[in-house]
């Protein structure tokens, strides 16, 4: 059972190793596509966002793993869901941090490279005055309103009203899902 865990935990790092290679190889293609003035930038901002994704999916792991000492017994599905209902929980509760205003303002930048210029800009009806300091902080000068579909970041809409794009941490994390799929059942496992 040892060697089994072992070689779980192994094929998921190895599979953490490559995605995390592949994040940087595209985050590399964005860089090199901007202007060079822009590149320190950029570079910045990347490291600034891996590190609240990184600190994210930390928080996120360790609610799967407090969960996964519970769960051992039963079936691995029942056990892969209760971790990433956890871990959702986790970023819900981020939400209501000190750090949640900066890691908002981050998310509003990227929607704003992405759109360009931005007409109005939804969050959670929570957290509409945390958003409109980071809007203000992101240079983003568009109304903020309240959306309850909108959890743990931001729905940003482009003028004319034609296109918007939604940058939220459980989208994030729900992007992931699969990838890290192989990294929860290693910590049930353990």
């Amino acid at each position: 059972m040892a060697d089994l865990a072992s070689l779980l935990e192994s094929e998921a790092q190895a599979e953490i190793e490559a995605i995390l290679g592949e994040a940087r190889i595209k985050a590399d293609g964005i860089v090199k596509a901007g202007e060079d003035s822009a590149k320190s930038y950029f570079e910045g901002k990347k490291r600034a966002l891996e590190n609240d994704l990184n600190a994210a999916i930390t928080r996120a792991k360790s609610g799967a793993e407090l969960e996964g000492a519970a769960l051992t017994l039963q079936a691995s599905h029942g056990a892969n869901e209760q971790a990433f209902s956890s871990a959702m929980s986790e970023l819900k509760a981020f939400t209501k941090s000190g750090e949640y205003e900066h890691t908002l303002t981050k998310l509003i930048k990227e929607v704003k490279t992405a759109l360009g210029s931005i007409t109005k800009l939804e969050v959670n009806p929570s957290d509409i005055e945390t958003a409109k300091r980071a809007a203000s902080a992101a240079g983003v000068d568009a109304p903020v309103t309240g959306n309850a579909d909108i959890e743990t970041g931001v729905r940003a809409v482009a003028e004319g009203g034609a296109s918007s794009v939604t940058n939220t941490l459980i989208g994030r994390l729900s992007r992931a899902r699969d990838s890290l799929l192989s990294e929860v059942a290693s910590v049930l496992k353990a």
